[in-house]
């Protein structure tokens, strides 16, 4: 009886463990160490606890995700979790994936520790209550097309409501834009013939063809138009705008309508700053009363019996449900970037990155009735060395080394092939595009006489977008070997070697070379690159590949709308009630992955579809 006694205190004891948490592991004071997967590379979290499981310390080495996005956010993440002493502390805004790798990593750290780390994550029960909101028109997303969506049904009378998932504004809008194109907007009118020569109907006509007809004709039209007047709008909710004096694209140099619609943010920035444009919209918007919700996720469309859309439910911070019910829903999420199946899918190919939302926008939407439409759509924009096997403090793509990069010299794709003109990399489209063509991953094929030429400063003319090269004197081989060591880059002492390390056929290869050199050697390249760039064979070993990645910004569709941005069934019959705009928004752009070379032309489809959507949402509202 006394051992059965025994066991049925320790069963009871056990259950109380689970129940009430009445039981615990003591924790082990010390330094641990985790990783996890951020947005391209492995984030590296150390934590430092003491005898009570606090955390006295952590440190977040995020070298290899990107510079201005994940590497900025990884200390201010690590600074939320020491202050917060939580693991479900706010995201870094527009730094969703790399903020989610640090608290994951930070969690098998703790776990290392023995500290408790469900009691850091679990919601405070019983602080909140569930809420009914009424509203006129409700809007998904506070990123550029869901801010002008509000801005708009404001002006046009009507209450609105908008629900946001992160703690912060702006979307992928406040760190990458630069501001909108726009076609006979009164700056390009007061800059002069170069300016204001362009017109809208030029244009509409050019992105028709650019698109081989495939876009949705009407929609194109109602933005192109709309384009010059909401600059006029969008100063009057605070922004500031100028137009360059030249483009910041060598590619654009011939061409003024790829550069001179670009209307420049006065805040924008390539470092971080405390205040960008949509900053201020926000500001006016929270003077014109826009009831505003953080961390809170719109999870489903409300209907009527007849498929009006009604409003949505979401979850709110506190893990209470927010029941919203209005005449109009815009729903401006930011497409499925951030959703690797997804991407998957659409795109067949695993190497474009994960930035961008996870579609819960235009999955929503798909549900309410909307049709799918170009669903393979994309921003492809830049490129960049993939992540280091072994980071250490040198960033190569933000060192000298970028002048190699950003030069036109022989690119091959995983098969050893070369597959383009590479005077591509001087727009930041076509460079993406063409890496697109081969799944996503290429290389950059130098020799050590290139290498031995950058050094001395005999450089070709390099791409100089988004701030241009790293222009410091630099020993090249030295950064190359450096490459070699992190893993990006792969050195062979003959083409041969350096074709088998690779994984590629020797033979294919050194054809690929080959043909290379004679292009250098004649001045005629089969594939069209000018002269002036056949300057740098590749005949003197050790070679060196780059392995290099492309950039995607986001998606560019999902959901099928008209020309009032009203999502449409497969019928192109409207449902009522909703609205999708910005990167959820399909027909601008037609069906097409290569994203259109024209400056500016997604934060203008941005403002202009949230502008368009707000004004019907807000007519919505008065009937």
């Amino acid at each position: 009886m006394k051992k059965r006694a025994i066991l049925s205190f320790l069963a009871v004891l056990a259950a109380c463990a689970v129940i009430f948490g009445c039981v615990s592991t003591k924790p082990n004071p010390g330094t641990y160490s985790a990783a996890e997967k951020g947005y391209i590379s492995d984030v590296t979290v150390t934590v430092t606890v003491d005898e009570q499981g606090k955390i006295t310390g952590l440190e977040a080495a995020a070298e290899g995700e990107t510079p201005k996005i994940g590497g900025e956010a990884a200390p201010k993440m690590a600074a939320r979790i020491i202050e917060s002493q939580r693991l479900d502390c706010d995201v870094i805004s527009g730094a969703t994936l790399t903020s989610k790798a640090i608290l994951s990593a930070a969690e098998k750290a703790l776990k290392q520790a023995g500290v408790n780390t469900a009691a850091m994550k679990a919601q405070a029960a019983g602080t909140g209550k569930d809420e009914l909101v009424i509203v006129d028109v409700a809007v998904v997303g506070a990123g550029a097309s869901g801010t002008a969506a509000a801005a708009a049904a404001i002006d046009g009378g009507a209450s609105v409501l908008m629900v946001e998932k992160t703690n912060n504004i702006g979307g992928i809008s406040k760190f990458f834009a630069g501001g909108p194109f726009a076609v006979e907007s009164h700056l390009q009118k007061e800059a002069g013939p170069k300016y204001s020569g362009i017109t809208k109907n030029d244009v509409l006509q050019t992105l028709n063809d650019y698109s081989h007809y495939i876009n949705y004709a009407p929609l194109t039209k109602a933005v192109v138009f709309k384009s010059g007047d909401t600059i006029s709008w969008l100063e009057k909710w605070g922004i500031t705008f100028h137009v360059n004096p030249e483009t910041p694209q060598v590619a654009h140099r011939d061409d003024d309508m790829k550069w001179t619609m670009y209307h420049w943010y006065d805040l924008f920035s390539y470092e971080p700053t405390e205040k960008a444009a949509i900053d201020v919209v926000h500001e006016n918007l929270a003077k014109a009363g826009l009831d505003l919700r953080f961390n809170t996720t719109a999870t489903k469309l409300l209907t009527d019996g007849s498929g009006r859309v009604t409003g949505f439910t979401a979850v709110k911070e506190d893990g209470k449900t927010l029941t919203v019910h209005a005449k109009a829903v815009v729903l401006g999420t930011g497409g499925f970037a951030g959703n690797p199946e997804m991407m998957q899918e659409y795109f067949n190919t695993p190497y474009l990155g994960l930035w961008g939302e996870n579609g819960s926008g235009v999955k929503m939407a798909w549900e309410a009735g909307a049709a799918k439409w170009d669903t393979a759509s994309s921003l492809l924009h830049g490129n960049g060395p993939v992540p280091p096997v072994n980071p250490t403090k040198l960033n190569l793509n933000a060192s000298p080394f970028n002048q190699i990069l950003r030069s036109p010299v022989m690119w091959i794709d995983q098969s050893g092939n070369r597959y383009c003109n590479e005077e591509a990399v001087w727009d930041t489209a076509y460079a993406s595009n063409t890496g697109y063509s081969v799944g996503g991953i290429y290389y950059v094929l130098v020799d050590t006489a290139t290498l031995e030429g950058y050094t001395a400063g005999r450089t070709l003319v390099m791409d100089t977008a988004v701030g241009g090269p790293n222009m410091a004197k630099a020993d090249f081989i030295e950064l190359a070997e450096e490459g070699v060591y992190q893993g990006i880059i792969t050195k062979g002492a003959t083409i041969a070697e350096l074709a088998e390390k690779l994984g590629m056929e020797p033979e294919r290869l050194t054809l690929n070379v080959n043909e290379y050199n004679t292009a250098v050697r004649t001045k005629n390249d089969p594939y069209g690159k000018s002269a002036a760039s056949l300057v740098y064979g590749v005949e003197r070993g050790p070679f060196y590949a780059v392995k290099m990645q492309i950039s995607n910004l986001g998606t560019l569709g999902g959901v099928r709308v008209n020309e009032k941005l009203q999502a449409t069934d497969t019928n192109l019959k409207p449902i009522p009630g909703l609205y999708v705009v910005g990167n959820d928004a399909a027909g601008f752009y037609g069906n097409i992955t290569s994203y259109p070379p024209y400056e500016g032309l997604a934060t203008g489809f941005a403002w202009n579809s949230g502008r368009i959507a707000g004004e019907n949402a807000a007519l919505d509202a008065k009937k």
